[in-house]
């Protein structure tokens, strides 16, 4: 249950009935292996061939990898499995659908590649200063500002406003839960079609995080989807101010 504030105990029942299960995400810098939950570094590959390239040819941006099998469990979620997010190397970062993810069900430990080869190349370009660890944190978080459900149930004069918006932040690293969107949420944050949040990587000093001015990203999948992890149309966009 949520622990809400004494000053929004009358927007209790709401405020529970909205919660959601997720991993809130911090950083660590340390060296990782192959397979662990990261950002940034060498991601799982098996064979150097197999490294993905973006529309121009070009070694794509290895952005973070979550192992299941480490991350505390979520609803609808696979509990194994490496999940990879690689975007586009250059100064769109795959906001033009230069994007892609990998899953793999099944991995080993053994006769991997143990350093990514085009790190250097990249990371003029990359969104963040440093590789990192992943580590998770569960959390259940209440509905944010953004939602159509919190602007009808709130309206804009109440006298609890700022402690509404302060309790329903969505701003942070995570996976499930609500998002977080510097400018404004795209359609299909409501329409049902990528329900889930998948991945936000937000403002982090650890690892010098940023999407282009105070900006962040968020990966978005069906329920459907993902609970036949098919992550082939995931959703991928980033904003900034």
């Amino acid at each position: 249950m949520l622990q809400i504030p004494e000053t929004l105990k009358k927007y209790a029942s709401f405020l529970q009935s909205t919660r959601l299960p997720c991993n809130e995400i911090s950083f660590e810098i340390q060296d990782t292996l192959p397979w662990e939950s990261k950002l940034g570094g060498c991601p799982y590959l098996e064979d150097l061939k197999d490294y993905p390239l973006d529309t121009n040819e070009q070694p794509m941006i290895f952005l973070a990898q979550i192992n299941f099998s480490e991350m505390p469990p979520l609803p609808d979620f696979p509990t194994e499995g490496i999940l990879q997010f690689f975007i586009a190397n250059d100064d769109l970062l795959g906001l033009d659908g230069d994007y892609t993810l990998r899953y793999y069900k099944k991995w080993r430990k053994e006769n991997l590649v143990l350093e990514n080869p085009y790190e250097e190349d990249y990371m003029d370009f990359a969104p963040f200063s440093q590789p990192g660890k992943i580590k998770f944190s569960p959390r259940e978080m209440p509905i944010t500002a953004e939602c159509d459900r919190f602007i009808q149930q709130f309206p804009d004069d109440l006298p609890e406003q700022e402690e509404l918006f302060n309790f329903c932040y969505a701003e942070g690293c995570r996976v499930g839960g609500y998002p977080n969107f510097v400018q404004n949420a795209p359609a299909y944050y409501d329409d049902g079609t990528c329900d889930v949040l998948l991945l936000q990587l937000d403002i982090d000093d650890t690892c010098g995080i940023m999407f282009g001015d105070a900006g962040n990203c968020n990966f978005f999948i069906s329920k459907e989807d993902l609970k036949a992890l098919d992550f082939s149309k995931a959703e991928y966009e980033w904003q900034c101010c």
